[in-house]
């Protein structure tokens, strides 16, 4: 919070303390002070329609001037940082100093450096966020790529407010689709081997494309994958535990990060492999299938990790289906007995209120569902993270399966005294109502590659960087100034220049398709264009990370000397008579503006608040950089400038940053 509003917030506080006798807090009198939408309202509003709740009473025109003539009398109190007090119907305004508010605002950066805006609570949240969630044994799809970049964006968010976030990837590795798999592998003697060594989800994408299209033909297709999942899942359940004892052990369980199952069977696979010698162990016994399906799922993992960390993504856990399909009998016999669940034509369901739709939790033939695996995650969860909040970053499409699993949580805790002889479950499972959140965004309209409509996301990326380098020289072409500062030109280019226009290809690319999923609310649809997403001008990725180039470019051209740089104890000054002063002071608020944005995407989970807040500062900046001619000015003029542009680049950065946009420091 910037000194102004400090100040206001106290000021408000104090003055309705007097007026009415009432005790409010910094945080409630802080909920009353708006960012007017227009400068006619000044820098700060406090809205009349907020005060009722606090003791005022009448129409709200004429609360607000009953509180206006009272903060009148009081003014003096901050006539240090505000010019003025007005009222314009309902709302009081407040007008500050500009000469002081942008001094402060871009010193208040200069002191903070990258930690600008950072949050510090009193009682920091531990939010764990489930995304990205792909499906072992198959190719990246750019399906996952929304769910990726939102929930690896709001993870960043809401660590820089200060909160302990766990980033879990919760993995589509259970199914029948594995009996296919499985049987695939079986079946066909013509595998090559060494291919695994190079590719290995490629060719387990391959088996499977092949094992769907024999399955049409060939009835006993469908009968093995049965009969194989069905082994895999009584191999799993040998020994089993039941839920209760291992709630009782799960905190144990926490530091499982790479990947590999927990459950009552621990065999270690680390020196096995793929290959025709060991064939028959992984066909021919329930435990050398249960080897394959791991061997399966950590091959799919390692190329999974691979390509998250070329766009910059990182987990701190690997969960999957399988960790609780060990359980789903359990939860479906805890919510019969506790009423919670009945029986309709054979099947489980639970009716959830205010949800028209019965949540299924298991099929006539005692099959478990996608919804029970889901509840005995969350409960898993809350037992291993105790959580405050877990969001689920899911496609829109799945909201009546969220609505469903809450509305059990909600059911749980109502009938919790119901459930017998099961404390551990118990105790996790009531206190989980009301801590879930799902996260849900529109679809990716009109995405396709050269290799056409099926795309897999590495594939994507490459065009991606392809096409960024097509229009970077395209530029180049046309502009004297190269954005490589000469690394393409008409000579051949050198290795290291080869490499350098590679680097930045690949950043601009990455950038522009990850902007081009966050900038817009995600709960609407997205329609593709690779040229707009592309573009160095307007609403993009590229153009952000342009700016922050110009940037760079532009403090080493006007040399200041270093020590200039570093005196934090120097004054930074603005005056209103200079020519430029206005749009710094725009610029001023902007900056000032980024903790509240920061907040209201974390409250809204929601990342395109801070996309558009940088693509507005951005925005100011340019304009100004067009107007104004900086270089060759005299110190004193150029040293407050110096850091105002500063302050824009260190808070689009960090603004890139928790968007999950590569930095270029030049183009």
């Amino acid at each position: 919070m910037d000194i102004f509003k400090k100040k206001l917030v106290l000021f408000i506080k104090d003055a309705i303390k007097k007026k009415k006798n009432i005790d409010i807090s910094d945080e409630e009198s802080e909920k009353l002070i708006k960012n007017p939408p227009d400068v006619s309202f000044g820098d700060y509003s406090v809205a009349a329609y907020y005060l009722p709740s606090i003791g005022f009473k009448g129409k709200p025109e004429d609360i607000a001037e009953e509180i206006f003539n009272f903060f009148k009398q009081s003014f003096a109190n901050i006539e240090e940082f505000f010019d003025k007090i007005e009222i314009k119907g309902a709302y009081v305004n407040f007008f500050v100093n500009k000469e002081k508010f942008a001094s402060f605002a871009v010193r208040g950066v200069a002191d903070f450096g990258g930690d600008y805006g950072r949050g510090a609570p009193e009682k920091p949240l531990k939010v764990v966020i489930d995304f990205s969630s792909p499906n072992i044994a198959k190719p990246f799809g750019v399906g996952h790529l929304r769910s990726t970049v939102i929930g690896m964006s709001l993870s960043k968010i809401y660590e820089f407010c200060g909160h302990k976030v766990i980033k879990i990837n919760y993995l589509g590795d259970f199914g029948t689709q594995f009996g296919k798999l499985i049987t695939a592998f079986c079946r066909y003697g013509d595998i090559d081997f060494s291919e695994f060594e190079k590719d290995p989800v490629k060719v387990l994408y391959g088996l499977y494309v092949r094992i769907h299209k024999d399955e049409q033909t060939d009835t006993t297709v469908e009968e093995e994958a049965k009969s194989r999942f069905k082994m895999l899942e009584d191999f799993i359940s040998v020994n089993k535990r039941s839920f209760e004892e291992y709630l009782g052990g799960a905190t144990n369980c926490e530091n499982n990060t790479d990947g590999n199952n927990i459950n009552n069977i621990n065999i270690n696979i680390e020196n096995m492999k793929l290959s025709a010698e060991n064939k028959n162990f992984f066909c021919g016994t329930p435990e050398g299938q249960y080897n394959l399906w791991k061997l399966f799922r950590k091959l799919s993992i390692d190329e999974f990790k691979r390509i998250y960390e070329s766009i910059g993504i990182e987990f701190d856990i690997y969960e999957g289906e399988a960790d609780s399909a060990e359980f789903s009998k359990d939860i479906k016999e805890i919510l019969l007995e506790s009423g919670i669940a009945e029986i309709s034509e054979g099947a489980v369901i639970v009716n959830v209120k205010g949800v028209k739709s019965p949540a299924l939790i298991a099929k006539s033939d005692g099959t478990s569902l996608y919804l029970s695996r889901d509840v005995v995650t969350a409960v898993s969860r809350m037992a291993k993270y105790n959580f405050d909040k877990m969001i689920y970053v899911v496609g829109s499409e799945q909201a009546l399966h969220f609505s469903q699993l809450f509305g059990i949580f909600g059911k749980l805790k109502e009938n919790i005294q119901k459930i017998k002889d099961r404390p551990n479950f118990k105790n996790y499972a009531s206190t989980i109502c009301g801590r879930l959140v799902h996260v849900k965004f529109g679809r990716i309209i009109g995405m396709s590659t050269r290799k056409g409509n099926l795309v897999f996301l590495e594939d994507y990326i490459e065009e991606a960087r392809i096409k960024a380098q097509e229009k970077l020289e395209k530029r180049l072409e046309a502009l004297e100034d190269s954005f490589y500062s000469g690394a393409i030109s008409k000579k051949e280019p050198s290795e290291s220049e080869k490499e350098q226009i590679y680097s930045t290809s690949l950043k601009v690319g990455i950038g522009a398709v990850i902007f081009n999923d966050l900038k817009n609310r995600r709960t609407t649809d997205v329609n593709f264009n690779w040229d707009n997403v592309l573009s160095f001008e307007g609403q993009t990725g590229p153009y952000l990370q342009y700016t922050v180039s110009r940037i760079n470019s532009l403090v080493s051209k006007l040399g200041l000397p270093v020590q200039e740089q570093k005196d934090k104890n120097k004054e930074v000054a603005f005056s209103k008579n200079d020519a430029d002063f206005n749009d710094i002071f725009l610029i001023a608020k902007q900056i000032a503006l980024f903790e509240d944005v920061l907040n209201e995407a974390m409250e809204q989970n929601e990342p395109s608040v801070l996309s558009s807040y940088a693509l507005e500062l951005a925005s100011l900046f340019n304009k100004y950089y067009q107007n104004y001619w900086l270089i060759g000015n005299a110190k004193d003029y150029i040293r407050p400038r110096f850091f105002m542009l500063s302050a824009v680049r260190t808070v689009l950065i960090r603004v890139l940053n928790l968007l999950c946009i590569p930095i270029l420091e030049r183009m």
